[in-house]
């Protein structure tokens, strides 16, 4: 699978882009703030329909703009595949696929996927919880489209309890109402909590990997999932037992808070390096590193669900590797479509540079080299 044609309007700073690109490596080359970051934004945003950088949609629209739109051409073994997304300030994105409008995520073609990773990045790592939920959540709900649907579900039930919550301060006799939510967030927070259980248990091993790969650090690499649910064994009926007594005893701090402070909307992912936290005690370089390492954790794991490598997008993220990772990122065997940015062509090495496609950016203007 890969990005063969894009078309931008409006997004960013590029007021007008059309332009083919190789199957194998592109790379986009120029100044500081010409744009280079934008471009690999769009192409995720055509993968994965999230931004990277911001969690509000609107801000893809250049300024002074209303829409914006793109279009990105896929070639996959089922063959080729087209995909609008139109934004609209004040509305909700519209996506087409092959010219039919898509309302779910589970209707677009799934083996397309793109994995980010900027060395400037370090929310996997140093970022709020809720950013390495994300990461979790959106990886398995490529993967597990059903997966989706029961975080939907399971939002809507917490607001409700969180509102319900609220009003409990002024009438208790609410109490009652209470037990409904509870029910249902725990039965679709276990199944959360088992799904990405589950999940981690083949992700970890991959990050250790990759994390000695790049670093050749020997210190052992652990990572745990911090619950505020105390974990049973793999039943279902376990699981959800469990959410349930978690639920009941956190109730007065609920009630005083006005807000339902156990779940799987709570849990973080925590990283050690020879048995302290990366998030305080990491050095940028070791923070970086397996920021890196779980990209390549989550493209390897894509890849064996899927058969097909996602498309890898490496914003200025080859100076701090030596020249054998440099090009073991650009070109190894396992690889299939690559963009990566850079101020210097001298970055990648003269031999792999030639085999791939330049295109040199320049205030939201592109061409070839």
């Amino acid at each position: 699978m890969h990005l063969s044609k894009v078309r931008l309007v409006d997004f960013r700073n590029f007021k007008e882009l059309e332009t083919e690109f190789s199957e194998g490596l592109n790379v986009f080359y120029g100044d500081n703030a010409q744009g280079k970051t934008n471009l690999l934004e769009a192409i995720y945003f055509l993968c994965n329909l999230k931004p990277v950088r911001s969690n509000k949609e609107q801000h893809l629209v250049a300024f002074d703009k209303t829409k914006a739109y793109l279009k990105g051409i896929f070639t996959t073994s089922s063959g080729p595949v087209d995909r609008e997304i139109l934004l609209n300030i004040g509305d909700r994105k519209k996506v087409r696929e092959c010219d039919v409008e898509k309302k779910r995520l589970s209707e677009l073609y799934w083996q397309i996927h793109a994995v980010f990773f900027s060395p400037d990045d370090l929310s996997l790592v140093k970022g709020r919880p809720s950013e390495r939920r994300r990461f979790l959540d959106l990886l398995i709900t490529r993967l597990r489209p059903q997966y989706g649907r029961y975080l939907a579900e399971y939002s809507r039930a917490l607001s409700q309890r969180n509102r319900l919550l609220k009003d409990l301060k002024k009438n208790r006799t609410l109490l009652c109402a209470l037990e409904a939510w509870d029910e249902q967030l725990a039965a679709l927070g276990s199944v959360i909590l088992k799904t990405r259980m589950a999940f981690l248990e083949k992700l970890f091993p991959l990050v250790k990997r990759y994390y000695f790969y790049f670093s050749r650090d020997e210190r052992q690499i652990d990572i745990k999932y911090e619950s505020t649910v105390a974990l049973p064994g793999v039943s279902p009926e376990a699981f959800r037992e469990a959410f349930s007594s978690a639920l009941r005893k956190s109730l007065p701090q609920d009630v005083e808070s006005g807000f339902t402070q156990v779940g799987p909307h709570r849990d973080d992912l925590q990283f050690l390096l020879g048995g302290k936290d990366l998030r305080y005690f990491g050095s940028q370089g070791e923070q970086r590193t397996l920021s890196l390492s779980v990209k390549f954790a989550e493209r390897q794991m894509f890849f064996e669900v899927t058969g097909v490598y996602p498309i890898l997008l490496l914003d200025d993220a080859l100076s701090e590797l030596d020249v054998k990772r440099r090009r073991w990122l650009l070109q190894g065997e396992e690889i299939s479509q690559v963009f990566v940015t850079t101020a210097d062509l001298s970055a990648i090495p003269e031999d792999v540079l030639k085999k791939g496609r330049i295109y040199r950016i320049k205030a939201g203007a592109l061409r070839w080299s």
